[in-house]
């Protein structure tokens, strides 16, 4: 997967373009604008706050509940005359429905990313192979015991120095 600044301006920079020419036809509603400007937002705070899993988090929610919003919009405010104004602005709205889905799954990549692998949420263990396997969180976890290399039979690269035997503070 390409970093997550590039996975982000890559998805901001679509829907922008996507939700703009979507508006040029006029016969979209008012709401239209107002959701997808908030997903931008949310897409825009991703990208300037790269250690921040709440941005990533409630994009991927809203994107999510966005595509509902799409295909009642769609269906709500459907043209009654389709010039070719009106013909290009609903097909770029349904151009942007059909990107949501792949916008949803990179969205819940790089919140994996930011906040840590939080498990499979109880899928089929076959989806790990298509989502890519199972995500490592970018943080080391001081608590585990480093592991040894069993090839060259080295010891650990981390040893720790043994507690005394002793107690430390004596009265």
């Amino acid at each position: 997967m390409p970093s997550t600044s590039l996975t982000l301006r890559g998805i901001f920079l679509a829907h922008l373009i996507l939700t703009v020419w979507s508006n040029f036809s006029g016969c979209l509603t008012v709401t239209f604008t107002y959701y997808n400007s908030a997903f931008l937002f949310l897409v825009l705070w991703s990208l300037l706050h790269r250690e921040c899993d709440e941005a990533p988090f409630l994009g991927l929610a809203l994107n999510l509940s966005c595509i509902m919003f799409d295909v009642m919009t769609l269906a709500l405010a459907w043209p009654t005359d389709l010039t070719g104004v009106n013909r290009f602005g609903v097909a770029m709205a349904f151009v942007n429905l059909l990107l949501r889905p792949v916008t949803s799954y990179f969205l819940y990549r790089v919140w994996q990313d930011r906040a840590g692998s939080y498990g499979n949420f109880g899928l089929p263990s076959g989806f790990d192979r298509i989502l890519g396997g199972p995500r490592r969180s970018p943080y080391e976890d001081i608590d585990q015991q480093p592991q040894t290399n069993t090839q060259t039979g080295g010891e650990p690269e981390n040893t720790s120095t043994p507690l005394p035997s002793e107690p430390l503070f004596t009265t």
